[in-house]
């Protein structure tokens, strides 16, 4: 759903004309006979199409697709940074947005087009946590806790702009030291470091050799880095699986001596390989990704999304490959206003929004 927007800003126009949609969505050359009337087309920004944010974007514009008047497409793009620029334009009507870029967007800091208050968007509806931190540590280290990594070495990725401020948020003071994760199980081995920083979805494994735990944040700590910082909230880490059971090589079968059957005990069952207990799934805290919309996208629009994000949140983590994540929760958010449509979808689950939330 293409939408008018006053004159864009010479950068934003710029980072619009490299994504290739500046020109709005559907834009053709003239004809002379007049197309037929058409109804309006949402735009839903997604994410790189093989990403898990995308499979949850193409799974969500197909149930928008079978909405009854709702004409949807899917247009792939590099994520939250350049989705929040399209929504801006309005040359998309919904796209997925994480909340530190939303909220820095909100302030005029995004780096889209600093200086510009991107005022145009409006929540909808939390979607997934884009990364969750977590750190893995040798189970010789006896580090049980965040808290425990006071004074400790701690890895983390050259990109990594979460743990830092997660931690500083959380009075944790550690020795940070950035380098390619691809490294820390050298680094460890050597005892270099005392544990890793992961923020990313994909679960993270050392090898064999270095029996380790991971160890997430207690809900004290979610709690404090929820109020500290937008767009944080809970979630859960996604684990490795469980090492394999070695099989058991079959054994030769052997004659038995004679037994009398009355002094003998009755015979114990062979006992079966046991497989390793998998750790607990531990809390921790993640940055989410929200459902946004332009400020002029409709109402029964806005709403209809609200509800598919809502009532269709298992399938499409399922279709996204996520693991399951906690109940929806829209008061996490406190970096956008809301759509005045997901409010009404919000009240219908029983949920008020504040009223000085929405817009």
């Amino acid at each position: 759903m293409p939408l008018p927007r006053a004159t864009l800003s010479p950068g934003l126009a710029a980072a619009l004309l490299l994504l290739g949609l500046a020109a709005g969505p559907g834009a053709q050359a003239q004809t002379a006979a007049p197309a037929a009337p058409v109804a309006p087309e949402v735009i839903v920004a997604t994410a790189p199409i093989n990403s898990p944010l995308g499979r949850w974007g193409t799974a969500f514009v197909e149930r928008l697709k079978a909405e009854a008047g709702t004409a949807a497409a899917q247009a792939a793009t590099g994520g939250a940074l350049p989705n929040s620029a399209l929504l801006q334009s309005g040359r998309v009507a919904i796209g997925l947005v994480s909340l530190d870029v939303g909220t820095a967007a909100w302030a005029g800091r995004s780096p889209m087009a600093p200086g510009l208050k991107f005022d145009h968007l409006r929540a909808l509806a939390p979607v997934a946590p884009a990364a969750v931190l977590r750190f893995v540590a040798p189970a010789a280290r006896g580090i049980a806790d965040a808290a425990g990594l006071a004074g400790k070495r701690v890895a983390l990725a050259t990109d990594d702009a979460m743990t830092e401020p997660m931690l500083t948020a959380l009075g944790i003071t550690a020795k940070l030291r950035r380098m390619p994760l691809s490294e820390t199980a050298k680094q460890l081995a050597a005892d270099k470091i005392d544990a890793v920083a992961v923020t990313g979805l994909d679960p993270f494994v050392l090898p064999p050799e270095l029996a380790a735990v991971t160890i997430g944040l207690s809900a004290p700590d979610v709690a404090k880095l929820a109020e500290a910082i937008p767009g944080v909230a809970a979630a859960p880490v996604p684990l490795p699986p469980p090492a394999p059971v070695a099989p058991v090589a079959p054994v030769a079968p052997v004659e038995a001596p004679a037994v009398d059957p009355a002094a003998a005990d009755p015979a114990a069952p062979a006992p079966a390989p046991v497989a390793a207990a998998p750790q607990a799934l531990p809390p921790s805290a993640g940055m989410w990704t929200w459902l946004v919309a332009t400020d002029a996208l409709p109402e029964d629009v806005a709403r209809r999304a609200t509800e598919i994000a809502i009532g269709e949140a298992g399938p499409l983590a399922e279709a996204a490959g996520f693991d399951p994540v906690p109940a929806l929760d829209p008061l996490t958010n406190r970096a956008l206003p809301f759509h005045r449509g997901a409010a009404a979808a919000w009240a219908a689950h029983g949920v008020t929004l504040p009223a000085d939330r929405v817009q």
